[in-house]
């Protein structure tokens, strides 16, 4: 094997190994409190943090992320939560394989329906991954309840109060 062949081997094998934790930011930043978890993951990504850690901001495509990532031991998502509680209320949530498949059955299709016929939803993109065997051995979903829905690029004023508290959320779950 030639040896740039055998280098660009090797380091992807040290980059599956050494990948542990993956935070995934999710949403719509031009949607207001929608883009909560982009702004999150932006944050941190400017903190130091462990090697094992990566940070990326996926917007609003969770599906190329979660498919194109190998070696993921576990996978920490942050995002708006519509649960019915009060603008800013945070939720903490573990999936495993049993709950992926749940909340497709409880989230049919119609539920689960996007904007674009490119993007897919963290429910269908999660069952993906399990069916490929590429799904992290432990999930946690970090949710924020959202106060307003709407066409403008910052937050309000509710979550941006909540995004230390996020913040510090993620990094106990490093």
């Amino acid at each position: 094997m030639p040896s740039e062949v055998q280098a660009i081997v090797e380091s992807k094998a040290e980059k599956k190994e050494r990948r542990r934790v993956l935070i995934l930011g999710l949403g719509n930043i031009l949607l207001r409190d929608e883009g909560f978890g982009v702004h999150v993951a932006q944050q941190l990504a400017q903190t130091e943090l462990p090697d094992y850690v990566e940070v990326i901001d996926g917007g609003t495509s969770s599906l190329d992320v979660l498919l194109g990532e190998e070696g993921v031991k576990k996978l920490i998502v942050v995002d708006v939560l519509k649960a019915g509680g009060e603008p800013g209320a945070i939720y903490r949530l573990k999936v495993d394989s049993d709950h992926i498949k749940r909340l497709k059955e409880l989230f049919g299709p119609h539920q689960r329906a996007t904007v674009s016929l490119h993007q897919i939803g963290l429910i269908d993109a999660l069952a993906a991954a399990e069916k490929l065997g590429n799904a992290p051995q432990e999930i946690v979903i970090i949710g924020i309840e959202p106060k307003e829905i709407e066409w403008k690029l910052e937050l309000t004023d509710v979550l941006k109060k909540q995004v230390t508290q996020v913040i510090n959320l993620v990094l106990e779950e490093v």
